[in-house]
């Protein structure tokens, strides 16, 4: 048998296979690895921010890169090697961000990357979130002291913070609330007609200022305050009655009637409204009806002084009706 001759190439041949095989396989051994990226930094406002420095550091080699925002708050980095990176972001008045880009992953050719928008907050404006975030912690602090009744150590605070917050209309309700509960109305007047300024459309407040002038015997001013809270708030029952309470009392009866029944659309179950809508019709001289919103309210309750009342109430006009 023969064998093969072995024959072996001239080293010049050698050499170009390899510069061949050099040039022709780079897309499956040496893929691209660096990056192109671009984005833009603007502040709370959606404003650009020029002059942003931001610093990338290599997390694996720790080195160092750098790049800084137009007039137009715009950045461009080209030829970013792959990595994972930690980013500051830096500009003098405003907040310092930290966190992380992740490229770890080689591409095939250099990859544009357009970077979510990083927005800073400005120094005054982080200063403002931090007093509003201690603002709310102390008006909760607050309303819980008035709903246990601690209306001394409520006010006391209250009027810290109307110092350090004097426009703010919260405190400002919370004050006058405080004060109306003291039954110190006068003193409360001021502070919830300040309310009505602040925030023209905040029913309570003028709800607050009816109770307050009402306490005063000022039945017009009372009676003003409570008409604008129900028009900014019809489904106010509290607020509903107390309307007819005043008309009823300045002898306003139809009035007071049409907000009585409003009340009870909105709470039927109320027995001190359909105690006074009984009383409007007692008024009005229909007594059959007139009893028959009081059967309804001795229904309603379990309490024995108030059955007896509504029994002898009902009984009173029944005999009269016989009449």
């Amino acid at each position: 048998m023969k064998k093969g001759k072995f024959s072996s190439l001239p080293l010049g041949k050698i050499l170009l296979l390899a510069l061949v095989f050099f040039l022709f396989w780079p897309q499956a051994y040496g893929q691209y690895r660096e990056y192109h990226l671009f984005g833009l930094v603007v502040d709370t406002d959606s404003n650009p921010l020029s002059g942003v420095d931001i610093f990338l550091q290599d997390m694996n080699t720790s080195r160092n890169y750098r790049v800084r925002t137009d007039k137009n708050g715009k950045y461009v980095l080209s030829g970013l090697p792959h990595g994972r990176y930690q980013v500051t972001v830096k500009k003098e008045g405003y907040e310092t961000r930290t966190f992380e880009w992740d490229f770890s992953q080689p591409q095939e050719r250099m990859q544009k990357v357009e970077m979510e928008t990083i927005i800073l907050a400005s120094g005054e404006k982080l200063k403002t979130l931090a007093s509003l975030k201690e603002l709310k912690k102390a008006v909760e602090e607050v309303m819980q002291k008035i709903q246990q009744n601690e209306l001394e150590s409520a006010l006391s605070q209250l009027r810290e913070l109307a110092e350090r917050f004097p426009e703010d209309s919260n405190v400002r309700y919370l004050l006058g609330v405080t004060l109306g509960r003291m039954h110190r109305y006068e003193e409360a007047i001021p502070e919830l007609t300040r309310v009505t300024e602040m925030a023209p459309e905040f029913a309570p407040a003028y709800q607050q200022l009816g109770f307050c002038y009402q306490s005063l015997k000022n039945m017009e001013k009372a009676l003003e305050n409570y008409k604008k809270s129900a028009e900014l708030d019809p489904a106010n029952y509290t607020n509903l009655y107390n309307l007819g309470l005043i008309l009823f009392e300045m002898n306003k009866v139809d009035e007071a009637l049409g907000y009585f029944e409003k009340a009870l659309a909105a709470k039927p179950d109320d027995l001190d409204t359909l105690e006074m809508v009984a009383r409007c019709y007692v008024n009005k001289g229909d007594l059959p009806k007139a009893v028959e919103y009081l059967e309804k309210a001795r229904a309603l309750t379990q309490n024995e002084e108030k059955i007896k009342f509504l029994d002898s109430f009902i009984s009173t006009l029944k005999a009269q009706i016989k009449k």
